[in-house]
């Protein structure tokens, strides 16, 4: 449901329907015609405010019909916040979910198939096998890529998750490195099953734009690729394709190691491999060019940027976290507004302080509200979105990395919320110290946390003292500071126990050897007996 012209959508809703719910204003106003005799025959002759007495009947009467009247009212204003809260109001465009990204989420799905073993692949004046070409791409894109995250799946007839998501790039570097085509059983290619096993290594609440790398020349003979491409689309996974070995192709033995087996010929299919990236918005990178590698990196990296996508879809945004502030303004008010005079002073006080509170917070600001909103209600990947809208705005961005870190935290990734944490505390740099103190606590105190879990008991240590820098007072800080000192005393005793029991290995060790060899020194050899005969 939408009200406004088609170019400017001026508010629409999720769920319409609720907004049926406004119909019980009509019953409502029913009742308050009917009612309102009763009421006011049961309001009291005189009324007392803690010691001072109003004037006249009239007087009381009319005072204390405004206080409800304006009681009921603020009471209806809460109800009608309510419903369309629960049905969702959008107004104003912005970039939907799905299309704000931010970091890479990488996997080499590599072809270890036979074919990948002909040496056809020429570059530089070198040929090579078809899969040492691949892998010196993908090695190169490592190396240039940083920041992101890679994993890694191989197959032939059946593919497989080698290496999982991790940002270890030396980790995925050593495994390209070793990877041959004996590493894989199996006889025929199976492109399907590759393309699915490695999209299997993706998180479905991870932020970051999902990049599989298909290294391949091409051939399948099993699955359907389409399948597999498909529902890549439907999970908004892009595959860029490497196209490696020649054209023109070599002849190979139908059946490995038997010479007798009739001859074919093994080209790469570049079709295939431009289609597949074409179905799903990726590029065909030629593995025979001399710059193979640099085109895939420099398109890795120009989606790694937070920029809005060209043609990128606009959305209205969602509004329902404002209305919901509303709703608990107007039910407060109705609340506090039937209070003796004294009290509805305190109120109108809370209440004016409530709406410049309200009325000055900054788009950053709201934004944190509604991406803490959605963290407490366990929804981390749709948290994500407003916390990185809010690092554009300078009063909200180190509480936005602050969110960042805690969300990520819950997500399981350790290192991208310690990162989150660190970047927090850069940004607090321009701050003198006894600003946002507690968030310097948080920051250090989160990171502990983290350095304990991994048994790095030293940085450990020295995030607790940073917490305690920033508020002395907080015991938990100060407890797991002890438990870091402890820890790292035991596993220092350990260590020694360790170089003590190697010390001792090695004494008793020479003790031995000494021991024998003095053994051999001391036996005495029989003189040779004369003969004169022939030596045999």
């Amino acid at each position: 449901m939408m009200f406004g012209g088609s170019d400017f959508n001026f508010i629409s809703f999720d769920y319409p329907v609720i907004l049926f719910g406004l119909t019980v204003f009509i019953l409502l106003i029913i009742l308050d015609i009917t009612e309102k005799n009763k009421i006011s025959g049961n309001l009291p002759n005189n009324q007392m405010s803690r010691g001072r007495q109003f004037s006249g009947r009239k007087q009381n009467t009319s005072l204390l019909n405004k206080k409800l009247n304006a009681s009921v009212f603020f009471f209806r204003l809460f109800l009608a916040f309510a419903i369309i809260a629960l049905a969702g109001p959008r107004w104003g465009l912005g970039y939907s979910q799905a299309e704000y990204r931010r970091g890479l989420d990488i996997v080499f799905a590599i072809d270890v198939s036979r074919s990948m073993d002909i040496n056809d692949a020429q570059t530089n004046n070198v040929i090579q096998s078809r899969l040492d070409r691949g892998l010196t791409i993908a090695r190169q894109t490592v190396t240039s890529v940083s920041g992101s995250r890679f994993a890694a799946a191989i197959g032939r007839g059946r593919g497989y998750l080698a290496i999982p998501l991790t940002y270890d790039n030396e980790a995925a570097l050593v495994f390209l490195e070793s990877l041959d085509i004996s590493s894989m059983t199996g006889r025929s290619t199976n492109l399907e099953s590759l393309v699915e096993a490695a999209s299997g290594a993706f998180q479905s609440t991870s932020a970051a734009k999902k990049i599989i790398i298909l290294i391949s020349d091409g051939e399948s003979h099993d699955g359907i690729l389409r399948n597999a491409l498909n529902q890549c689309v439907r999970d908004g996974i892009i595959i860029n394709t490497v196209a490696v070995g020649s054209d023109e192709g070599r002849e190979i033995h139908e059946q490995a190691n038997n010479p007798d087996s009739p001859l074919v010929i093994s080209r790469r299919d570049s079709a295939i491999m431009r289609a597949a990236a074409e179905r799903t918005g990726g590029i065909y990178i030629d593995g025979e060019r001399d710059d193979a590698a640099l085109i895939l990196s420099n398109n890795l990296l120009s989606l790694s940027q937070d920029t809005e996508p060209e043609n990128g879809k606009k959305e209205p945004k969602q509004r329902r976290t404002l209305f919901i502030i509303f709703a608990l303004a107007a039910y407060g008010i109705s609340k506090f507004i039937t209070r003796q005079p004294r009290r509805i002073k305190q109120a109108s006080a809370i209440t004016l302080i409530m709406l410049f509170i309200f009325t000055s917070c900054s788009e950053g600001k709201l934004l944190l509200l509604e991406a803490n909103y959605l963290h407490s209600r366990n929804r981390y990947d749709e948290a994500l979105v407003p916390y990185l809208k809010a690092l554009n705005h300078a009063d909200s961005a180190p509480y936005a990395e602050y969110g960042l870190g805690i969300t990520l935290y819950f997500m399981d990734q350790e290192e991208a919320a310690l990162i989150r944490y660190e970047d927090s505390q850069k940004l607090l740099e321009t701050f003198s110290e006894n600003e946002h103190r507690e968030l310097r606590y948080r920051n250090n105190y989160n990171s502990g946390i983290i350095f304990f879990e991994n048994e790095d008991y030293h940085s450990a240590a020295a995030a607790f003292r940073e917490a305690l820098r920033a508020d002395p007072r907080k015991i938990d800080a100060k407890r797991n500071l002890e438990l870091s000192l402890i820890s790292i005393s035991v596993e220092s005793a350990m260590q020694n126990q360790s170089d003590s029991r190697q010390e001792q290995r090695e004494i008793l060790f020479d003790y031995l050897r000494e021991e024998e060899q003095q053994l051999w020194r001391s036996r005495e050899w029989a003189p040779e007996e004369n003969i004169t005969g022939p030596d045999y």
